[in-house]
């Protein structure tokens, strides 16, 4: 049989202790009253704690989904903008076109129109947004276009073909007597080659072919850029060439009607492929939008989840939080009255 002394000092230590051990206690409450959920998750909870972390993963996998499909948004955006603006222009060019006469001064008109326009699609190209370029395909940090300027490579292609077609140069006096046959037969020829896929991605292109692929949810992964190699981008800068250096406004009148017919046939179907590219761009928005509507929904779904397993009653913590108060008053009023008891009181 074992026995405890009884002594003055024990008496005095016992709510001591308890008080501390209270005190541990009125902390953990106060701080789920302030919180809303419970202090220690992994006590509470046991085996389900688990359950509560999948929980919380696949709500911040959600957030982090809703951050990049805003970043992706931002840059559709930028995108719709300079779209709008290359069809704008080329809307403009076909009108400039359609409206001059086809003597000389048509032809200046036509052939600065044609310069303007071709550094606006090239700068429109080039556009960026947050430090990459959203014409670049997946190789955002590359600048799609390069210059058309009297040392680039497009430049330099064009005057080589010209060149070697009519046997003198642009600005050559020889333009005069160039023959709408033989014309037709540079265009078709020569000259179309310059924009095709090779030759577009030697002399004017460093964009890459495949497009940004985004995840918009959990299930799903679409397009959500373009680039600056699709066929209505080139047929813009082909049409853009010809009007501009070919020396249309020294060309024979008939002659110079072969190059604007053929602009028109070029810009039409350009400005058509535009649009398509926009609407599918379009449709991109609409799917990050519905994407975004249905993960918020989830996350609601998620937080009432975790709330089930973390959260207090705020009622039960409130009452928690008084009890503990009224016994750690007790304790000290107690401690008080034991520190006042002395054995010469009773001698």
């Amino acid at each position: 049989m074992r026995t405890t002394f009884i002594s003055t000092l024990n008496l005095l230590n016992s709510p001591r202790t308890t008080a501390a051990k209270l005190q541990v206690e009125l902390a953990k409450a106060n701080t789920e009253i302030a919180t809303g959920r419970h202090a220690d998750v992994g006590l509470e909870l046991g085996h389900r704690t688990g359950q509560s972390i999948t929980l919380r993963q696949e709500r911040t996998e959600l957030d982090a989904i809703i951050g990049a499909n805003s970043l992706t948004s931002i840059r559709l955006s930028v995108t719709k903008i300079s779209l709008d603006n290359v069809r704008e222009a080329a809307d403009e060019f076909l009108k400039t076109i359609l409206a001059v006469p086809s003597h000389p001064s048509g032809g200046s008109i036509i052939r600065e129109s044609g310069q303007s326009n071709l550094a606006s699609l090239i700068a429109e190209l080039n556009q960026s947004a947050n430090g990459q370029y959203i014409f670049a395909g997946t190789d955002t940090k590359q600048r799609p276009v390069a210059e058309y300027t009297g040392t680039s490579a497009a430049k330099a292609a064009v005057d080589s073909a010209f060149i070697t077609a009519f046997g003198f140069s642009q600005t050559s006096a020889g333009v005069g007597s160039i023959s709408p046959s033989q014309m037709e037969t540079f265009l078709d020829g020569p000259f179309a080659t310059l924009f095709n896929d090779s030759n577009w991605q030697s002399n004017w292109s460093s964009a890459g072919n495949q497009n940004i692929e985004s995840r918009i949810s959990p299930t799903e992964k679409i397009e959500t850029s373009t680039n600056a190699n699709e066929p209505a981008f080139r047929k813009l800068a082909m049409a853009y060439t010809m009007a501009s250096d070919l020396g249309i406004a020294e060309l024979p009148d008939e002659t110079r009607k072969v190059v604007i017919d053929r602009l028109v046939k070029i810009m039409g179907a350009a400005t058509a492929e535009i649009i398509e590219v926009q609407a599918e761009l379009g449709t991109a928005e609409k799917k990050i939008t519905n994407a975004n509507e249905r993960l918020d929904l989830q996350k609601v779904y998620f937080d009432e989840g975790v709330g089930k397993l973390e959260s207090v009653d705020p009622a039960e913590a409130k009452t928690r939080v008084d009890a503990l108060t009224t016994q750690i008053q007790m304790s000290y009023s107690l401690t008080s009255q034991l520190r006042q008891l002395n054995l010469f009181n009773y001698l």
